[in-house]
């Protein structure tokens, strides 16, 4: 889906307004957004337990392999913990190749195969 900064506005938003979901930013010394992640309570999974889910974790390009990611990542994960979290679910594109290398550096297990579905009366 291509960026829409209104859309991306709205949904902050949105997220901001309900219990379960944090948003963490990291910003430069000179006062800009130069990465966020947002984490949510979502699940209780009868075989699992309660599942946070990291979303939207992005760093600005010029900013990566500088600490950004894993700052935003353990802000997210401590809070996940906080909320009683059993374990934290992360999802990624197939073509995320530098994101993936940099989840398990952090620790991360390869743990599953995601599918969607999207649009139409069935979802």
């Amino acid at each position: 889906m291509d960026w829409d900064n209104d859309r991306a506005v709205e949904r902050t938003a949105q997220l901001l307004d309900h219990e379960g979901v944090a948003l963490f930013g990291a910003r430069s010394d000179e006062d800009q957004l130069v990465g966020v992640v947002s984490v949510y309570v979502d699940i209780l999974s009868v075989r699992f337990g309660r599942r946070a889910s990291i979303e939207d974790l992005a760093v600005h390009p010029n900013w990566r392999s500088r600490g950004v990611g894993s700052n935003l990542l353990a802000a997210a994960r401590t809070w996940a913990h906080e909320q009683g979290a059993d374990y934290v679910f992360l999802e990624s594109g197939l073509a995320r190749t530098e994101a993936h290398r940099f989840y398990l550096r952090e620790g991360a297990t390869h743990a599953a195969a995601a599918f969607r579905w999207t649009g139409g009366p069935t979802c």
